[in-house]
């Protein structure tokens, strides 16, 4: 399989953002200062319709997401060099007018900026699912996973039909109870390798992985460690 790599730049990230054609991304977008971006159940209901509509719009695959009051968490598969950014872009200004309009505010809705990283998907797949699946009950919005209605798990629990979920094919029928008892399992050392991941954009896998990755590009993607510049360099 030929993989097509870009780097896009912004203005603060640890290391360049890195996007990877047919590799999925785990993403995060935060409310600004961290405030609520869904009050309402329509609120939750037109987000998803955006999200079938760019997702589509611009092919970016929707292998799994979840809704929670201030911020979104998604694993999404780009197909084209910019799908993944006009994706994200068209969402999240249609619903910052739709926000804005709807409880007559003004200004920014959400932060500056996304985080996602690169998932190694023979190791880390279902390690990434479940942690954007388990996000409500981390929250202690309800006790059981398959109790929130604004996630994909219950397609996958269940097989339920869910028009977001393009090309979601990673999770077989026979592996559904499976999954259900995987899900169960809550690892806060993998919780925190994958939060660290998407903060700082480092591809999230295995060692081989990682090297794969920056071997395709030729470029170091390892977070730099801050300190005092060295003498000479102030």
């Amino acid at each position: 399989m030929v993989i097509f790599l870009k780097i896009l730049k912004y203005a603060m990230p640890r290391i360049p953002r890195v996007v990877a054609l047919n590799y999925p991304h785990h993403v995060t977008i935060r409310g600004n200062n961290r405030e609520n971006v869904f009050l309402y159940d329509d609120d939750c209901n037109y987000y998803l319709k955006l999200l079938k509509k760019y997702s589509t719009k611009y092919n970016c695959l929707v292998w799994a997401y979840c809704l929670m009051t201030n911020h979104v968490h998604m694993l999404l598969i780009p197909k084209g060099e910019s799908s993944l950014a006009k994706c994200l872009q068209g969402i999240s200004l249609c619903y910052t007018q739709y926000f804005n309009l709807k409880y007559k505010r003004t200004g920014r809705l959400w932060e500056s900026r996304y985080y996602s990283c690169i998932v190694d998907k023979e190791n880390y797949l279902w390690e990434v699912v479940k942690y954007i699946e388990r996000n409500p009950v981390r929250a202690n919005i309800v006790n059981s996973i398959e109790e929130y209605h604004w996630s994909s798990a219950r397609s996958h629990l269940f097989g339920w039909p869910d028009e977001i979920l393009i090309g979601d094919d990673w999770l077989a029928e026979r592996d559904r109870v499976r999954y259900g008892q995987f899900l169960k399992d809550s690892k806060k050392d993998r919780e925190e390798i994958i939060r660290k991941s998407t903060r700082s954009g480092k591809p999230l896998g295995t060692a081989n992985f990682i090297s794969t990755i920056e071997k395709l590009l030729d470029r170091n993607l390892q977070s730099k460690r801050q300190g005092r510049p060295s003498v000479g360099k102030r």
